[in-house]
């Protein structure tokens, strides 16, 4: 099982020691003192949050970018610093919508624009990747490049011979994901 959290115990021993990996370095928190909450979804909010600090990065304004992104929210810091650096946009209107879900596929794209905002090198993935998936055809187009890459390099867990670019991100996906760009 995790070291600290106990719904951890039917996961592979990547899936815990990658939630571990994250806790212990504040990336992420339990929903609980004893509960991760492998299965649930993630935020957009939550998921800027969480990039700000898997990557050590900074705020660089203190000013307000998205009309639904108050100045004192937990999330406002994060979200206007990966805003100022080009690794989030919003959804229109002057709009994040914090607490809508991350999918799968806006997730890793989030990541990899955060490699690039520190100098880490992602590459242009090959689309042609996404053929030996049964939904990879449906990736949208501006999604494409860095799915591919997620895949090539291993980031992205998958099953069932489908990237499930869509869905929502889970949190135990999103350990995976940031447990591998960081460490691999």
């Amino acid at each position: 099982g995790s070291n600290h959290f106990s719904d951890m115990g039917q996961y592979s021993g990547e899936a815990r020691a990658a939630v571990d990996y994250l806790y212990n370095l504040g990336v992420t928190k339990g929903i609980s003192s004893t509960q991760f909450g492998p299965e649930l979804n993630i935020s957009r909010a939550d998921f800027a949050v969480m990039v700000y600090n898997a990557f050590g990065l900074s705020s660089s304004g203190s000013y307000q970018v998205f009309s639904d992104v108050p100045a004192g929210a937990y999330y406002s810091q994060a979200i206007n610093a990966l805003y100022n650096r080009g690794i989030v946009g919003g959804t229109g209107n002057g709009m994040y919508s914090p607490s809508l879900n991350v999918s799968r596929q806006d997730a890793v794209c989030m990541v990899h624009r955060a490699m690039r905002s520190i100098g880490w090198s992602t590459g242009n993935g090959n689309t042609s990747l996404l053929d030996g998936y049964s939904d990879g055809r449906y990736v949208s187009d501006y999604a494409r490049s860095d799915m591919a890459n997620a895949i090539w390099r291993g980031y992205l867990p998958t099953a069932n011979g489908r990237l499930d670019y869509n869905s929502p991100l889970t949190r135990v996906d999103m350990a995976q994901i940031l447990h591998r760009v960081l460490t691999y």
